[in-house]
């Protein structure tokens, strides 16, 4: 599991939100007029629509902090490097 980057958080938070409401309605749809219903699918193509765009932001939101850490990581040792053989 990775972090997310700081400018993902209040999307992933806002698409968890509309997630939850979408699954509600899809449920209580199926409750009322059945689970093979014409309502029910529309709601259950439509929460997999925000299921798979949650994926996709999570999926790039890690892509993004991993490069990051990297860039840290291979500037610390370019710099890193550079000092211990200046100070030989």
């Amino acid at each position: 599991m990775c972090k997310l980057a700081n400018g993902d958080v209040d999307e992933v938070g806002r698409l968890l939100v509309n997630i939850s409401k979408k699954r509600a309605e899809m449920i209580a749809e199926a409750n009322t007029s059945g689970y093979t219903s014409d309502r029910t699918i529309k709601f259950s193509q439509e929460l997999d629509q925000l299921l798979n765009q949650y994926q996709r932001l999570k999926i790039q939101s890690c892509k993004k902090v991993r490069f990051r850490q990297f860039l840290r990581q291979s500037i610390l040792f370019f710099y890193g490097s550079k000092y211990k053989l200046h100070n030989l």
